[in-house]
This record gives C-alpha cells, structure tokens and sequence, in this order.
C-alpha cells in the first residue's frame, strides 16, 4: 500500500526498513516475473521471440506504472521507459533482454525456456544474462511506489536493449543518430557476474577491444603439395609467420607504437587490484595448465594492454591425408586496451606493422572496435553503489579495477560521454551462454534490494540539493 507520508528527506532516511521489507514481501511475484520473462526466448541471432519478448516487456513496465515505448532501431527494438519528472539529475539504466541461442538442448538439466527452481538458483537461457539483473531494477521502481506512493524525485530512464548479444550495431546507431535522448549524468548496469568474487562487487572500468579478422590468400585452387609445396605461396604458413612479428619473445605486442598514449595507472587501481581476494584469481591448475603466462596475473589482467590469437584456420586439418596446398588462412585477434589507448590507431599501427614487415598482402577487417571508459572512483555514483551495496549485503563490495568489454558501452562513452558503472547482480558461476546459465535467488533478490537502496540515496541527493 503506498504510503501517505509526503516526499521528503526525513520519510526517505526513515523509510528504508518498509522498503527493503517490501521487496522480500513480493519476492516470490518478482521471482513470477522473472520466469515470464524468462520463458521468451529473444535469440537476437535468429530473431526467435524478440518482438514478443519486447512486448511483454513493455506490458510489465506498464503495469508498474510508467509509459514503455519502443524504439525502432532497424532491427531489435530498444525498450525504453522514463520515470520521474525531468530534473538536473538523470540515471540512466541500462539492460538487455536478447539471449543467445540454447545450443544442444540435451546438455541441458531443464529445458533451456522453462524456467527452473533449482538448489537455490533459477536455470534457463537469459536468467542471469541478462533477464534477471535487468528486471531488477524495474522491480526495484515497483517496491518504490509501494512504499513511498510517487516516484523517486530525480529522472531515471531505462533502456533495454535487444541485440546485444549480436554486438549492438543498430542499437550503437540508433544512440549516435539520437544522442539527445540518452544523455545523463551517469549509466548504471548489473549486465555482468562477479567473475570469481563471491562478494557484492563491481567494476570501474570496462576495457577498450579491438578485435579483427586477418586474411591470407594463395592460389585460386589446391595444387598437390607434393608437386607444387614448394613454389605456391602458403597462406597458412604466411599467416603463422605474420602472427609471430606481432608478439615479442616475453609476450607483449610488438607492434611499433602500440603502447604509446596510455594513461598511467593509479596508485589506487594497483591498491585495487592487490585488495582482491584470493579466490578471484585461482592457481592455474584450475584451468588446466601448468603455470599462467605472466609472473604477476591479476596485474597483467587489469593493467596491460595484450593481444590474444582467439582463432586460426586455414587448409585441410580433417582425417587421413589430403596432400593440398592451402588457398587461404584466416586469424581473429583480440586486443584489450586501456584508457589512452584508440582501437582505430591500434588498427593504423597493426596496418603499418604488416607493411613494415613484408605482409602488404595480408587483408584486415575490423570486426568489432570499442575504446575503453573508466569511472573515477571518487564519482557520486559510485559512493552510492559502494554504500548501498554495503547496506544490501552487510559487508562493503570488492572493487575491482575493470572488465574487458566493448559493445554498446563503447557508444555510451565515444558519442554520449557518458561515465558507465557496472555493479553485477549475479554470482561468479553464474555461467551465463552456457547448458548451465542460472542465477542465485539470493543474489536476484538483493540486486533488487540494491537498485531500491540507489534510488533511496539518489533521491535523499537531489530532495538535499534542492532550495529550501
């Protein structure tokens, strides 16, 4: 029932029991929901139940209360609703509703759209990625009407989107061609998982990426290797040697140029990344080798620019012989980068490193390219993530430095200015794009708790900034 007391700092400090009380009241409807929701399948990749999962998506945020729209993008519509009254402060509140695709449904426990209790967790595709931490936030705004009967006194926009699972190009075009609409003060998502962190957490920063395809090309059709090995070009063989000039024998990128901008990194980020727990980086025996590739791992994650081969093909590698000269090789190569650092020089550098070194013929094509963004840690928000956090789970969140990324982040950053902050609502084994995606009932609950204590301290701010 919504309370009569009128909306002022007092009733909102006071007012913070009744609400978390609230969102465990109605724990079980928001788990309803959640199942719903979740029971659509939204694959962006082939479009199986997108429009109707956007659709039940607006129904749900109209039954709160507010007026949804959807935006067309070309492709997967955004979902967009506003609360609250145009202010000087605007939280903008991202999600996405798309999933990947199930696989093999046989791998897994449940049927991947029937949503499952299970030990304590809810199972099936998009629960935790990213349906359960998005919906949150609207269950949040609903426990929020319950208790204080308006909405809060700042603006919040919600934006969910539909193709991020398939790289946001329409969506990161629909921003760029309407920045107007997306700007605000700061962006908040729990779009991720703690990585191994069984602890409230979040993330600073998101890491640049620039990710790209290489091409090789030989003859126009095999020719007998036995014959002609020696004397047609080998693509495959090119391609391994183009590769090896771009890594220096301790592993760093040996591309000329290609560390220069790079902004230092803060005695606090290394305090950061030292206070982590054990458990967020275990030995490498727990992934199956013998020893990881750097003498200081948790530094070199969050603090060194890298370049990772993550596929090469090229030629016959099936069973028995095939004695063929290769027409061609392909390699995609993955470059993490930090603040300083652009994906599209690193891409100029890697153009002119090829060239330098005999492999003008070797073709690149830019798959993806994102440059890095990064929240002070002194910012507003992120005070009132790290006090909320605190509030929610009894225990202040680890704060970890960043997380490699990209997407439509990367537009919110290059085309809005927007400062992003990601606070994750579900736990590290989350295994989300995996037969075993499922997410902690516990942690669903307390994300929900957590963007109902943001709003709380967001309003005490700006009722407090207001004049008397």
């Amino acid at each position: 029932m919504a309370s009569e007391r009128p909306l002022t700092v007092e009733a909102l400090e006071g007012g913070r029991d009744a609400l978390m009380a609230r969102v465990d009241e109605r724990a079980e409807e928001y788990l309803r929901w959640l199942v719903e929701f979740a029971s659509i399948p939204s694959v962006s990749a082939t479009g199986e139940g997108v429009r109707d999962c956007a659709e039940h998506l607006a129904a749900r945020i109209r039954e709160i209360g507010l007026q949804p729209e959807l935006l067309e993008t070309g492709a997967h519509p955004i979902v967009w609703a506003a609360a609250g009254e145009e202010t000087e402060r605007t939280l903008l509140v991202y999600g996405h509703y798309d999933v990947v695709p199930a696989g093999d449904e046989s791998e897994w426990m449940f049927p991947p759209f029937e949503p499952t209790v299970h030990d304590g967790s809810l199972w099936g595709r998009g629960v935790g990625d990213s349906k359960g931490q998005m919906i949150a936030h609207l269950c949040a705004l609903a426990a929020w009407l319950d208790v204080f009967g308006e909405l809060p006194p700042f603006r919040i926009n919600f934006m969910f989107d539909g193709e991020d699972e398939i790289g946001c190009g329409d969506t990161s075009a629909y921003i760029r061609a309407h920045v107007d609409r997306f700007r605000a003060d700061f962006l908040y998502t729990s779009d991720a998982s703690t990585l191994g962190v069984w602890e409230p957490a979040l993330f600073l920063g998101i890491r640049g990426a620039l990710y790209v395809e290489l091409t090789a090309r030989g003859a126009d059709s095999e020719w007998h290797s036995g014959s002609y090995g020696s004397i047609l070009p080998n693509p495959v063989t090119r391609m391994a040697q183009a590769v090896s000039t771009m890594l220096d024998a301790d592993g760093r990128v040996a591309i000329e140029g290609f560390y220069d901008g790079m902004e230092p990194i803060s005695d606090e980020q290394r305090r950061f990344a030292a206070a982590l727990p054990p458990e967020f980086l275990p030995g490498p025996e727990e992934f199956g080798v013998r020893a990881f590739e750097r003498a200081e791992p948790v530094d070199s994650m969050f603090f060194e620019p890298r370049m990772c081969v993550c596929g090469i093909e090229g030629g016959y590698t099936g069973e028995g012989l095939k004695m063929a000269v290769p027409t061609s090789a392909r390699a995609k190569i993955d470059f993490a980068l930090l603040k300083g650092q652009r994906p599209s020089r690193v891409a100029e550098l890697l153009r002119t490193h090829l060239d330098r070194h005999g492999f003008d013929d070797i073709e690149i094509t830019v798959l993806s390219d994102a440059p890095p963004s990064a929240v002070r840690s002194d910012h507003p928000l992120v005070a009132t993530a790290v006090a909320s956090l605190e509030s929610v789970w009894g225990r202040p969140p680890v704060v970890i430095p960043s997380i490699g990324g990209g997407g439509v982040f990367a537009t919110f950053v290059d085309a809005v200015g927007l400062d992003c902050l990601l606070v994750p609502y579900a736990q590290p084994d989350m295994q989300e794009h995996s037969a075993r995606e499922h997410l902690s009932l516990e942690w669903f609950r307390n994300g929900i708790k957590t963007s109902a204590e943001i709003y709380r301290r967001l309003s005490i701010a700006a009722l407090a900034a207001e004049p008397a």
